[in-house]
């Protein structure tokens, strides 16, 4: 016999709606949503230029290419620096507690980690695989580093669209370098959030047996 309670589908709808409405009276969230819309549409502009998909001729068509560029390398460079601190001092707090015996500023510093990473449970999570979450984020600092340093020293204006490190020698570099920066940060941090959403689903799921198993036993 089937005796679940039906969904009211229009309630629920609404209730998601009016999460998302909350979720945007935040000022961190508004800035979050602003800098995201920024981004697909300079990124957006900048391939239909590249494609010709937008016809402006070879001299427009190279500084529109240099503006969009920089005003995405510009972006992900402060994006980088504003979370530089909560990549770093976790991963600093976490080396430091695998060296440490277990007392009261044992458990204040893994309290701690909760600032930088609010989905941390200590009850749940290892250090081993936290290390490991923090070791893709670093990956992916470096990289994300090395991304836009190659992106600053880029220009359209270049022969052939090749990066050039003046201060470092007069050959020019290959745009490989600017690919491999990409990957590992793109692949860095989809690991990362990879872990760290699987590690929710099973705590989640977790949550729920325990549910259960007390709702049978009442």
């Amino acid at each position: 016999m089937d005796v679940s309670i039906p969904i009211n589908q229009p309630e629920n709808k609404t209730k998601n709606w009016n999460k998302i409405i909350n979720s945007l009276k935040s000022p961190k969230n508004i800035i979050t949503l602003i800098v995201m819309l920024i981004i697909c549409i300079t990124g957006a502009a900048l391939v239909l230029i590249l494609l010709d998909w937008i016809k402006l001729g070879d001299t427009k068509k190279a500084f529109w290419v240099e503006i969009f560029s920089q005003i995405l390398n510009g972006i992900f460079t402060a994006l980088s620096l504003l979370s530089f601190h909560t990549r770093i001092i976790p991963f600093i707090i976490i080396l430091q507690l695998l060296f440490k015996s277990k007392n009261n500023d044992y458990i204040k510093k893994q309290k701690s980690i909760k600032k930088y990473a609010n989905w941390y449970n200590e009850q749940y999570d290892s250090l081993s695989f936290l290390l490991l979450v923090y070791v893709m984020w670093i990956l992916n600092i470096l990289s994300q580093a090395s991304l836009t340093t190659l992106m600053w020293g880029f220009s359209s204006y270049d022969k052939n669209g090749i990066i050039v490190f003046s201060m470092i020698t007069p050959k020019p570099r290959s745009i490989m370098l600017v690919f491999i920066s990409l990957g590992i940060a793109l692949s860095s941090s989809i690991f990362a959030s990879g872990l760290i959403g699987y590690k929710l689903y099973k705590k989640n799921q977790l949550q729920k047996l325990k549910n259960s198993e007390s709702s049978i036993n009442i």
